[in-house]
C-alpha cells in the first residue's frame, strides 16, 4: 500500500512532461475522497473506489493531450422511485493542453467558427491535480437524471395511481365529437 505522501505525489504531476514523454500514470482512491462528487449523493459503499488514468501524448504537429479514464460504482438515488441504486458510471476525455489562458481563449475562438467540431481544453500546469481532474470528468458523467432501468418499487402514491385502472385517451372523447 502506498502512503499518503507518495499518493500525493502521483496525484500531482507536469502535464506537459506527461505528454512530452507520452506517461500514463493510474491507481485507485476511495471514492469518499471526492467530496465534490459525492457531495450530494446518498451515502456511498463501503469501500467503494474510483479506478482511473490518465495518459499524455503529442501529436504529429506538438500538440500536447491528456486523455483521462475513470470509473466507479457511486450510489445515486433513482429519481422516478426515489430509491437509492448503484451505478457504473464510466468517465472518458480527450483534453488539449494549451500553454496559457490567452492561448486557451484564442483556440475557443477559433472553435466558434470550425466546421469539424469541439475540442476540449484545458491549460496545463507544472502541477497539475490528477485527481481533480478525475473527479471533474465524473462529475460530467453522472446522468442528470438517474433512474432505474425498470424500478424495483414505486412510492404508493404513484402506484396507486393509475394501477388498475385503466384510463379513456383523451382523443377518444375528440373522436366521439368527429363523428357527431
Amino acid at each position: 500500500m502506498t502512503s499518503p505522501r507518495q499518493d500525493r505525489a502521483a496525484q500531482i504531476q507536469d502535464s506537459f512532461e506527461l505528454a512530452r514523454l507520452g506517461r500514463e500514470v493510474r491507481g485507485r482512491v476511495p471514492v469518499a475522497r471526492f467530496a465534490r462528487l459525492v457531495a450530494d449523493l446518498p451515502e456511498q459503499q463501503a469501500g467503494a473506489e474510483v479506478a482511473w488514468a490518465v495518459s499524455g501524448e503529442t501529436d504529429s504537429v506538438g500538440r500536447a493531450w491528456l486523455r483521462v479514464a475513470a470509473q466507479a460504482d457511486l450510489v445515486v438515488r433513482c429519481e422516478r422511485c426515489m430509491q437509492p441504486f448503484v451505478l457504473a458510471v464510466q468517465a472518458g476525455n480527450t483534453l488539449q493542453m494549451m500553454r496559457s489562458e490567452a492561448a486557451l481563449e484564442a483556440a475557443e475562438e477559433v472553435d466558434e467558427t470550425d466546421e469539424e467540431g469541439y475540442t476540449e481544453r484545458i491549460v496545463g500546469s507544472p502541477r497539475l491535480d490528477l485527481l481533480a481532474l478525475v473527479e471533474d470528468e465524473l462529475i460530467l458523467a453522472l446522468p442528470y437524471v438517474p433512474k432505474h432501468e425498470a424500478c424495483p418499487a414505486l412510492p404508493e402514491a404513484l402506484a396507486d395511481s393509475g394501477a388498475g385502472q385503466s384510463r379513456p385517451s383523451p382523443f377518444a372523447v375528440l373522436g366521439k365529437l368527429k363523428k357527431d
